[in-house]
């Protein structure tokens, strides 16, 4: 027999369990303890599963440096598939196979807020806020003397093996699965505990960290993070990471052919 508070899906008329109430009306069910071990198993999980492919990296390359051989640097750029991979299963894990819920609790469904093309006028002016973040960030940078390493050779621009490997991480891997775990998963996870504008820079923050590489790339950290920021603000304002998704696919596309055509 039905309680009196019992409550029901608005679309099949089931009744609802508390998580899925939870996720219904935009929380989220996973703890900031999920949150962290899924920090931890990304950073350990991604150390030890790089380690074999930098051995193999290094044998190939000899005495030579690895960014100076194609096969030993298609090798070393493979390696950040592991941190893809870490980064969408945690997320799935902690959240989706934890607590029983559907993948739209990770924002991984159609926008609640605006159809396709607000969603797609979403995605362009997220890409002109990222892209306005740069470059205002790095012509301050210039204007008093610093210029940031990157942690990409432009070798990796000038042979198949490692522009292939490249493309796909930064065009097809990445926007899916960095989008999932530091907005659906981190951002979604500490919104409704910290409040917007703290879990937004939080995300944002470790978004910025999982892209350091050289010691050079410490100077990405404060674009990268309020890109990151930006990012969660589409997802918020569309309850969707379509439009973040697209942002980081376009925004990717500009810099790798931004390479492509200053290295090639």
């Amino acid at each position: 027999m039905a309680t009196r508070d019992a409550r029901f899906c608005q679309t099949c008329g089931s009744a609802l369990t508390a998580a899925h109430e939870q996720e219904a009306v935009g929380g989220a069910s996973w703890t900031l303890a999920d949150i962290g071990k899924a920090i931890g198993i990304v950073i350990l999980g991604t150390i030890v599963a790089s380690v074999p492919p930098a051995i193999v990296a290094d044998l190939i390359a000899g005495s030579g440096a690895i960014e100076d051989d194609p096969t030993a640097l298609t090798i070393a750029l493979g390696a950040s598939i592991f941190l893809e991979v870490f980064l969408l299963g945690t997320a799935l894990h902690f959240s989706v196979r934890k607590y029983r819920l559907s993948v739209g609790s990770l924002g991984l469904r159609w926008p609640q807020s605006g159809g396709f093309w607000a969603t797609v006028g979403l995605a362009f002016g997220l890409v002109v806020g990222g892209l306005g973040i740069s470059f205002v960030y790095f012509a301050a940078l210039d204007a008093v003397g610093i210029s940031p390493d990157t942690d990409l050779p432009e070798q990796a621009y000038q042979s198949a093996g490692p522009l292939i490997v490249l493309g796909v991480l930064s065009l097809a891997i990445a926007p899916l699965m960095e989008e999932t775990f530091f907005r659906g998963f981190v951002f979604g996870g500490l919104r409704n505990r910290w409040g917007v504008v703290a879990a937004a820079g939080a995300s944002g923050l470790l978004f910025a960290a999982a892209h350091l590489g050289n010691p050079g790339t410490i100077y990405l950290i404060p674009p990268v993070a309020l890109i990151g920021a930006l990012f969660a603000w589409g997802y918020l304002a569309s309850g969707s990471l379509l439009a973040s998704m697209a942002a980081h696919f376009l925004f990717n596309l500009v810099a790798f052919t931004a390479g492509v055509v200053e290295y090639s």
